[in-house]
């Protein structure tokens, strides 16, 4: 039995017209397509273990931070800015 697969395939795209002169010049094109699925089943495999190792590095560097500066991370008291009168007063009279 024959298998028939159908793509829809836009001449007017650069990118489709390569993949169809790629795919004509294979020996089998089933193999082929079989062997991009694998590839790229395979690259999206890789691309989730580096996503996952990105996530551990950077939860060690933030453990890292929070060993070496620990005073980094509490909160500094706000000081009150007393308002000076004189200053209050000669801008009071600049916008009048």
């Amino acid at each position: 039995m024959a298998l028939t697969i159908h793509l829809d395939f836009n001449p007017y795209n650069a990118d489709h017209r390569r993949a169809a002169k790629w795919l004509n010049a294979q020996s089998d094109p089933a193999e082929a397509i079989v062997r991009l699925i694998r590839a790229a089943n395979e690259g999206e495999r890789r691309l989730q273990q580096w996503e996952e190792m990105a996530t551990l590095l950077a939860n060690d560097l933030q453990a890292v931070r929070n060993q070496m500066s620990p005073h980094l991370h509490t909160p500094q008291p706000q000081q009150e800015i007393q308002e000076n009168p004189e200053s209050a007063h000669r801008l009071d009279t600049l916008f009048k």
